[in-house]
């Protein structure tokens, strides 16, 4: 295999997996009033403060149970 196609099938996988880790966030809070974009992005901030960015990707998933923790769906 070149280098190339190498490089070019690592990049599609890491796409890929990009894609599928963010369709995976939750959007939506059963309660009305807790279900708006200001309380998705503070409770998002929030996630994001307690689980930095690592470089094996673990941090995706955490920040989505983080979420979830909080009610988001």
């Amino acid at each position: 295999m070149s280098i190339g196609k190498y490089l070019a099938s690592v990049f599609s996988l890491a796409l890929a997996l990009g894609l599928i880790a963010c369709g995976g966030f939750p959007t939506t809070h059963p309660d009305a009033t807790k279900n708006t974009p200001a309380n998705n992005k503070a409770d998002l901030k929030d996630c994001a403060q307690s689980y930095p960015e690592t470089p094996d990707g673990v941090y995706l998933k955490n920040r989505i149970d983080c979420m979830k923790l909080k009610g988001w769906q």
